[in-house]
């Protein structure tokens, strides 16, 4: 009887130990784990602040460099509108030259009577039909009083010629008397070789005595203007 009990009683502690040993692996086991899943989650969270700390720091140097874009480009908006502005001042002070001066240009065929009429004073070409303004033109006529005043004829034209004394020609020109012309704005010695600060004079007292014209102006007087047409200046 006492042999059976002290058999039962080291089976009993057999188990019991090796329960206690699985127990204590599964501890061991478990506690493992755990730090791993710490560990993990750590690594990970540092992950997610290094990424949101990058972010932010990638989000604050856009935001420097946009402000210094624009200030950079508010800087640079006078000096562009400047630029601009220089362009289309001289893009409209061509015009003034080039274009016609008095609107649509009537066909002179379609007129009786054509007569010219320069004012000195007004720095303005009357073309008239039976003593009718028809077309009015813009003109720089001579410094220092340089046109003659008086009435005479249109006789002969040309195209283009150059004065190699004044190191100035001109196109389109109409002769009314003696050297004295109708005549685009000054150019260089080829035609169309327009000089800009000539042609900027257009409308005051600028030339050596003959009556400036617009280009467009110049061309239209020298193919409608009929040779014996009278032109009267004063």
């Amino acid at each position: 009887m006492a042999g059976r009990r002290s058999a039962y009683v080291g089976l009993h502690r057999r188990r019991t130990d090796w329960l206690l040993t699985v127990e204590a692996a599964l501890c061991v086991l478990l506690a493992v784990i755990l730090c791993g899943t710490v560990a993990l989650w750590q690594a990970r969270a540092a992950s997610r602040d290094a990424a949101i700390s990058a972010a932010r720091e990638a989000d604050t140097m856009s935001r420097v460099e946009t402000a210094a874009a624009k200030s950079l480009d508010r800087r640079a908006v006078p000096a562009v509108n400047e630029t601009l502005a220089r362009q289309r001042e001289a893009e409209e002070q061509r015009a003034r030259w080039t274009n016609p001066t008095g609107g649509a240009q009537p066909d002179l065929a379609q007129y009786p009577a054509i007569s010219v009429d320069v004012s000195i004073a007004e720095q303005k070409v009357y073309v008239k039909s039976n003593g009718q303004s028809i077309y009015t033109m813009t003109a720089s006529t001579g410094m220092d009083d340089a046109t003659p005043r008086g009435t005479y004829t249109v006789d002969a034209r040309g195209t283009h010629f150059y004065n190699a004394s004044e190191g100035m020609g001109a196109d389109y020109w109409v002769r009314f008397y003696g050297p004295y012309l109708f005549h685009s704005v000054p150019t260089g010695q080829n035609f169309g070789e327009y000089l800009e600060d000539e042609g900027a004079k257009l409308g005051r007292p600028a030339s050596h005595g003959c009556v400036r014209l617009s280009v467009a102006d110049a061309k239209w007087l020298y193919d409608q203007l009929p040779d014996g047409t009278p032109v009267t200046i004063a």
